[in-house]
């Protein structure tokens, strides 16, 4: 079953834990949150997402998440806490990547599972079903050739 949090929930205060809605288990069928698709209409930015969908986490603030809602080629990666933190400091601190889809072209996937094998995650890419619309997030561009006359 897929597990959700909020943007608090990963970088402010992981006590709070997971995002879930106990009617979710009331199905035989998997429910999952509602959410709607980004528009692409500008970059988006870690203060745009409401939920994300964890697809790894570790202890020491170690984690992947894929943005949910709104729904996008948008990732996050917490590489750890920062420990250097006084006592009387109330939020803590995880350092963070952002992986946003059209900024990385079509091979965001392997730029990303090359950045966990580099942090030592043990994350696997499978196939990933795209949309008809958003196809053009993983179209190569068309490369430039010189003709010669």
């Amino acid at each position: 079953m897929p597990r959700f949090c909020s943007t608090a929930n990963i970088l402010v205060d992981p006590k709070v834990g997971e995002e879930f809605d106990p009617n979710w288990m009331d199905s035989n069928k998997l429910i999952l949150p509602k959410n709607k698709k980004w528009d692409y209409k500008r970059p988006m930015k870690l203060e745009d997402v409401n939920l994300w969908e964890i697809i790894y986490e570790a202890s020491y603030g170690q984690g992947v998440y894929a943005a949910w809602d709104p729904y996008a080629e948008f990732y996050l990666i917490t590489t750890g806490w920062d420990w250097d933190l006084k006592p009387w400091q109330k939020t803590n601190t995880r350092f963070y990547e952002t992986y946003y889809g059209p900024d990385y072209g079509p091979n965001i996937t392997q730029i990303l599972h090359n950045r966990c094998k580099e942090l030592k995650y043990p994350i696997k890419i499978g196939k990933t079903w795209v949309d008809d619309e958003d196809m053009w997030l993983y179209k190569k561009e068309k490369e430039n050739k010189i003709i010669k006359y």
